[in-house]
């Protein structure tokens, strides 16, 4: 999918693009969403631009996510979907050779989505290709924040769920959403970390002017927030996972307590019961006709003193 845009009057206008040869000169940003081989050919006739593959989005090395060559600088950072129950981070590419912006990424994500839709309304402040690379940067940062809220938000609800179900056996659900948020919190912490490091590295890239660069800045220490925000959220995690851990254990012991008494009140019946079982002759209660009453009555006594003991004692 191929998107490309001008700028008219501060706002972002969009243009059909059906061939190479509507890619004109007054482009300032094509946007890029899984291309064809075809769509890559109309972005190399038209601006001899060379775009790199899906799998180098994903390359780890410093190198690969921060250059400049022939073609403008790039740059790769990590955008989190959260549209769906299985969020992860897409790796997005920037490609900025002084005139126009290119962006590359497998999927849509929704902080382009965003941006797009508030460029077309003239809600952002665009006046070239790098006003949308750091509107771009913002927006990232904008929906980073939501889906933090969010998070918090969802802890707040699991919170009250494991203080109020303490006395609860099952709460296998309640440590799946605090595994799950973990797992979601991790992924913005990671792409916030990429982001930071890629805005540090295109502020010493000295391609912005003195207001740019003051922006780009501003949207450093929100990041900086952000990530802030993110160690308290941990930190709430460990806490709800440890108490959860914690009652979960309580209720297990509650049970093998249970169990000990039970094994405790019945050791002494089981115990009368042998030797009254035994075969042999001589037994002095063999013959005498209240002799089954008192084994009986001696194992239901034997029985009723530890329990009558636990109690006074607290441990039931």
């Amino acid at each position: 999918m191929l998107m490309a845009f001008s700028l008219n009057k501060g706002a972002l206008e969009q243009i059909a693009i059906n061939a190479a040869a509507d890619l004109g000169p007054e482009v300032i940003w094509v946007d890029l969403i899984n291309p064809t081989d075809e769509e890559r050919d109309w972005i190399r006739i038209a601006y001899a631009q060379e775009l790199p593959t899906i799998d180098d989005l994903y390359e780890i090395e410093a190198s690969s996510r921060f250059y400049e060559n022939d073609y403008g600088l790039h740059i790769s950072s990590y955008f989190l979907n959260y549209a769906d129950n299985n969020p992860e981070n897409i790796s997005a590419a920037f490609i900025f050779n002084g005139v126009r912006l290119f962006t590359l990424r497998e999927e849509e994500l929704a902080a382009f989505r965003l941006f797009r839709m508030r460029g077309r309304k003239g809600l952002v402040n665009i006046n070239n290709s790098k006003s949308i690379l750091l509107g771009l940067f913002e927006t990232k940062v904008e929906n980073l924040a939501d889906i933090l809220e969010r998070i918090h938000a969802d802890l707040e609800e699991t919170s009250r769920q494991v203080l109020g179900n303490a006395e609860n056996d099952d709460m296998e659900s309640l440590l799946t959403a605090i595994a799950s948020q973990e797992d979601i919190n991790g992924k913005v912490r990671i792409s916030m970390i990429d982001l930071q490091r890629m805005l540090y590295l295109l502020l010493r890239a000295g391609v912005l002017n003195a207001e740019q660069s003051e922006r780009l800045r501003d949207v450093i220490r929100d990041s900086e927030s952000l990530i802030a925000h993110s160690s308290f959220l941990f930190d709430k995690i460990k806490f709800l996972l440890d108490t959860t851990l914690g009652f979960i254990n309580v209720n297990q012991n509650k049970i093998i307590k249970i169990f000990s008494v039970a094994a405790v009140m019945f050791l002494p019946p089981t115990m009368i019961a042998s030797i009254y079982g035994m075969n042999f002759e001589w037994i002095p209660e063999l013959h005498w006709h209240l002799g089954y009453p008192y084994a009986i009555l001696l194992m239901i006594l034997s029985a009723v003193l530890p329990y009558w003991y636990f109690r006074r004692r607290g441990w039931l």
